[in-house]
């Protein structure tokens, strides 16, 4: 009978665990589906001379306002997540990934359509790939956290230096380094994204989490697809 029971009480926890997954999914899929409308409507606007074209030609510095833009939402939700109601979290990270695509937009033009479609292909494979790893893992990856941390800052700094230093911003190395930098990530997020189920109680907090997990598997899927496109087109500018 005992181990009825806890047979019971294991399935009741995985089946929650797995509706916690697919809402965090979920959340995840209708960011990237904004970010990919968004990109496609700007892309169309830039190339026919519409309403992005016209914004972004006469203000030059709406790129800039653009990322500082970015970068409060990004900090605005890590602080407010505790804080915030769950539509004002879901407020903030739709709005980012709508940001995204408007910065996005301007892909295709740099690299090429069909090359930015080539990355999204291999990224979705990559990160798939990793989120399995650290869904079914049992190693702790939380051993790495430091090494993670280190690791985006250090790619900061050279993503920074590499503005001023042609030799870096033109190689391959940073683009190998964070694709493999943002793999590990991407598992280890996983893996945070489970703790945060057990941790928090249900309730507005529980949904909180499952949107800001959501939000930094798309951080993760987005850096990796930008890793890979900057790989595919240093490759494709090189043949």
């Amino acid at each position: 009978m005992m181990n009825d029971f806890n047979s019971q009480v294991y399935e009741a926890e995985q089946d929650g665990l797995r509706a916690y997954l697919a809402k965090v999914f979920g959340h995840m899929a209708a960011a990237l589906g904004i970010t990919t409308v968004v990109a496609f409507l700007g892309y169309r606007s830039l190339i026919t001379g519409g309403f992005f074209y016209t914004a972004f030609t006469s203000f030059p510095m709406l790129s800039w306002i653009l990322l500082i833009a970015q970068f409060g939402v990004v900090i605005s939700l890590s602080r407010g997540i505790t804080r915030y109601s769950n539509t004002t979290v879901r407020a903030l990270m739709y709005g980012y990934a709508a940001l995204t695509g408007v910065t996005f937009s301007f892909l295709p033009l740099s690299f090429g359509v069909y090359t930015v479609f080539q990355a999204f292909l291999f990224a979705a494979v990559l990160f798939v790939c990793m989120a399995l790893i650290g869904h079914f893992t049992k190693v702790d990856l939380s051993r790495f956290s430091g090494l993670f941390m280190g690791g985006l800052i250090a790619l900061l700094v050279v993503s920074l230096i590499s503005i001023f230093v042609p030799a870096l911003r033109d190689g391959l190395a940073i683009g190998y380094i964070g694709l493999l930098l943002f793999l590990g990530i991407t598992a280890w997020d996983m893996q945070r994204i489970r703790a945060f189920y057990t941790q928090a109680a249900s309730g507005e907090l529980s949904e909180n989490l499952a949107v800001y997990g959501a939000f930094e598997l798309y951080l993760d899927f987005i850096n990796i697809f930008l890793y890979v496109l900057r790989i595919l087109g240093a490759r494709s500018s090189r043949d």
